[in-house]
């Protein structure tokens, strides 16, 4: 009894006694930039990450830490990459570094285009639309198209220009064009169509639209062009701009980052536009 009395104390004391939490040191870029993703994902206002001074020095201060954190693409999520990348409103990040310690600290700031419980709900609207138009055995052309057309006989193009999610485009019906490009983008992507958003301008305004890939060739689409607004507000649907060449794909200028040399090899345009069926 008595051996069982002072264990019971023992234990008593263990779990009374103040813990501090102890930050993990994180010993590579490469972590680094994973973990600022998964906050991110995580929708995150402000976290704090520590690591090696030499690891700081690798990444490097000025380094543009955002941009290379949201070129990390996971097949696996259609939440990461270009649709990450457009989701948040605004970042900061400010070092903190001592050189006796050898550890340098990053508190990163973010500021994001929609909650966690709207991204919740547009997951579901995702989730509803795919159920409904039931594409699992459907052709990369059909998928492209019905889904192209699903959101426009859906959403109306905000002209408060206040609207600029997919959760604004598929929960609340209306959105600028972004919201129209990251919808589109979303639900591609969970049907296995390779997607990017490309930001520029049309007829000399800010715009944005996708590329897609069907059959082994890539594409333009701008799937808010292709939803004309009308004097009495008829809701359109037209083609206009669906799985374009360049030369069919007209009043379109894509920022530089978009028509880089190395951009256009990885995504080549096909030279003829696709011949709808």
């Amino acid at each position: 009894m008595r051996k069982k009395y002072i264990l019971w104390i023992l234990i008593i004391v263990c779990l009374s006694w103040p813990v501090e939490a102890v930050a993990k040191t994180y010993t590579s870029k490469e972590a680094v930039y994973k973990i600022i993703r998964k906050n991110l994902l995580s929708h995150k206002k402000e976290f704090t990450i520590e690591m090696n001074h030499s690891v700081m020095e690798e990444i490097g201060v000025n380094t543009n830490l955002f941009e290379t954190v949201v070129a990390i693409d996971d097949k696996t999520t259609s939440k990461d990459f270009d649709y990450l990348k457009l989701s948040l409103y605004s970042w900061s990040g400010r070092w903190k570094w001592t050189s006796q310690k050898k550890k340098a600290t990053l508190i990163f700031s973010a500021d994001y285009r929609t909650t966690l419980k709207q991204e919740e709900k547009l997951d579901a609207a995702i989730a509803s639309a795919l159920e409904e138009l039931d594409l699992a055995d459907a052709t990369d052309y059909e998928k492209v198209k019905a889904i192209h057309d699903y959101i426009i006989n859906r959403v109306s193009y905000d002209q408060s220009y206040q609207k600029h999610t997919a959760y604004h485009a598929l929960v609340n019906k209306s959105s600028v064009c972004e919201g129209y490009a990251l919808a589109a983008y979303r639900m591609f992507l969970d049907t296995g169509i390779d997607c990017r958003i490309i930001v520029g301008t049309a007829d000399g305004g800010p715009h944005a639209w996708n590329i897609v890939k069907v059959d082994g060739k890539w594409y333009n689409i701008d799937l808010t062009w292709d939803d004309p607004i009308t004097s009495n507000g008829t809701q359109v649907l037209r083609y206009d701009y669906f799985l374009k060449n360049e030369e069919d794909f007209i009043n379109h200028t894509r920022n530089k980052e978009y028509n880089t040399k190395e951009f256009k090899k990885a995504y080549p345009i096909a030279e003829e536009s696709y011949e709808m069926e």
